[in-house]
């Protein structure tokens, strides 16, 4: 519940096969890119566009591959990963 809580704050649009989400910490080059690398290998991902300026990322996905509870447990644990990047963590990025 509290991850999806924390996820619920960094979507700014959804769609079936098209969610946009904004956190601070993808602003620098090095966590978008890591970001972008982690998000294209999931399953059913077609694209992955990382802005830097905006602090966002937009997936774009299929949603016959990609149901949206393991969207929401991938979207979660990334939450959780920006969060602790922004904090100064150092944390290992989540494994999918």
């Amino acid at each position: 519940m509290l991850g999806l809580l924390r996820l619920r704050k960094y979507v700014s649009s959804f769609v079936d096969g098209r969610v946009r989400l904004r956190h601070p910490a993808l602003r620098q080059q090095q966590v978008a890119d890591v970001a972008q690398k982690a998000l294209s290998a999931v399953r059913g991902v077609h694209s992955v566009e990382c802005n830097t300026l905006s602090g966002s990322v937009l997936i774009v996905y299929d949603s016959t591959i990609l149901p949206r509870q393991r969207l929401l447990e991938v979207g979660e644990a990334w939450a959780a990963w920006l969060d602790a990047v922004q904090a100064g963590q150092n944390p290992q990025p989540p494994a999918m």
